[in-house]
């Protein structure tokens, strides 16, 4: 979206004047909004003209100015509606969210009668951000003001001209069933499951004109989206067509070409390379690769953190008898056990680790370490041994930690920032090295990652227990309920 001046002439954005109460004032035309009469000889031609003509960037980059389509958004509106169903991937920060906005405001304005745009998100407000973006729209086009109105109850865009709205939607399938959209827009498609996908293309036939888009970013395992690309070549005989930014495979991360390339953003003037410099020196390279370089990269050994950011941390042994720590147990019946200690300082040490152990073992080993050290707490992972934390509970402090994925999310951000600026000294054991590697990062519905067990079965019950026992020392205001019940 190139910038053009603004015109000083221009009146005010109406912020607020959709939202009304009470009985609302008839809708009274002397005549059709002229657009309703445009002739044109391609449908996608006449999007982009409508956008171009009526629609103002709501924020960012030229906000309040007209906004100018970039070739690739010219081209994601043609394959759309060229085509059925649509999926587009592309790194974040090139304007998705935005796109579809203009494109679902289009398609309500466009004058067909009852129109449905259905907007699904892993979560219902994340689909009403972009109903919201298309409602600051409106508020900054002088045209569209009176002809539209907006429920804050509902969260509905509504184009009173002919009945035509806008509607956001969790991702949910009790949520998608029995829609009858003119077009479903599908926001971070990849965190939509395959059964809601599914759900929305078997309702394609509903309406002659129904089509889907759904756009995302590359996650950090295989999802709907990435089974969709891979058979992208099958489906496109079908109505079906997937369009992909993404940098070479094997380029550097520095590579400012491969940006470029993955970022069309940086082209059309609407994404600053100084963004991406600092992204790339903070974020991690499999992070940056997925959410920068739109590239497909498997969860794997490590790569959760950069190379040697583990090893490079500092040294420190177990703390001297009579210290206080804190313990973490992690670990079930049919995988590896393991107690991890971190001392009050943060350092981090395993204090005791096997294959398989019977409560009463584990039970003992926690008396040896009680007479070791003062145990000022023991963390354990939810729902594992219920009756020896149950027995373990009555003689001393005991914390489970919370099976709530906020709590996963911080401490796996924190973990990985803390290791990679050296921040976690530990006793570097070979079997928490193991463990540590093994993890896999995960990405949630807002992109945040959690670190889990990898696929394969390999081991990580240490390096949980050290992430437990770490963020009790250095975060004591997260984990404060001692479990009355089991």
């Amino acid at each position: 979206m190139a910038r053009s001046a603004a015109v000083p002439s221009d009146p005010p954005i109406a912020h607020g004047e959709l939202v009304r109460s009470g009985a609302r004032a008839p809708l009274q035309l002397v005549e059709l909004p002229e657009w309703h009469g445009w002739q044109y000889r391609s449908l996608p031609g006449r999007v982009c003209r409508w956008i171009e003509t009526h629609v103002r960037v709501p924020t960012g980059f030229g906000a309040g100015e007209p906004m100018r389509l970039a070739p690739f958004q010219r081209r994601i509106i043609e394959t759309l509606y060229e085509n059925r169903a649509a999926i587009v991937s592309l790194p974040a920060g090139n304007g998705k969210t935005t796109l579809l906005a203009a494109i679902s405001l289009e398609r309500i304005c466009r004058g067909d009668d009852y129109v449905e745009v259905d907007v699904v998100a892993t979560k219902q407000e994340q689909a009403g951000l972009l109903v919201e973006t298309a409602k600051r729209m409106v508020e900054a086009s002088p045209a569209l003001v009176p002809l539209c109105t907006f429920s804050a109850r509902t969260g509905t865009l509504t184009y009173r001209v002919t009945g035509s709205r806008m509607v956001a939607h969790p991702s949910k399938v009790t949520a998608v069933q029995g829609l009858n959209f003119s077009l479903a827009v599908i926001d971070e498609i990849g965190f939509a499951s395959d059964q809601v996908v599914s759900t929305l293309v078997a309702r394609l036939g509903k309406r002659p004109d129904a089509a889907v888009i759904g756009i995302g970013t590359p996650g950090l395992e295989p999802n709907v989206m990435f089974r969709l690309r891979e058979r992208g070549h099958e489906l496109d005989e079908v109505g079906f067509s997937y369009l992909e930014w993404s940098a070479p495979g094997g380029c550097a991360i520095t590579d400012r070409r491969a940006w470029r390339q993955a970022n069309p953003a940086l082209r059309g003037g609407f994404l600053r390379p100084d963004a991406l410099e600092t992204q790339v020196a903070m974020l991690s390279e499999h992070e940056f690769r997925v959410y920068h370089l739109g590239q497909w990269v498997q969860g794997s050994t490590g790569a959760w953190l950069p190379a040697g950011a583990w090893d490079a941390c500092p040294h420190a042994g177990p703390p001297p008898d009579g210290s206080e720590v804190v313990l973490a147990l992690a670990g079930t019946w049919t995988s590896s056990v393991a107690v991890v200690g971190a001392s009050m300082d943060g350092a981090v040490f395993v204090a005791w680790a096997n294959e398989t152990a019977t409560d009463s073992e584990l039970e003992s080993v926690l008396e040896a370490a009680s007479k070791r050290w003062q145990v000022v707490d023991l963390v354990v992972a939810p729902r594992i041994r219920t009756a020896l934390v149950r027995h373990l509970a009555e003689g001393r402090p005991v914390t489970v930690w919370p099976h709530r994925v906020e709590i996963e999310v911080a401490s796996s951000t924190e973990w990985r920032r803390a290791i990679v600026e050296g921040r976690v000294a530990h006793d570097h054991h070979p079997l928490l090295a193991n463990h540590v590697g093994a993890s896999v990062a995960r990405a949630t519905s807002d992109g945040s990652m959690r670190l889990t067990p990898p696929d394969d079965g390999r081991p990580v019950d240490a390096a949980r227990a050290a992430r437990m026992a770490w963020w009790q020392v250095t975060h004591t205001e997260a984990l404060t309920e001692v479990p009355a019940i089991f």
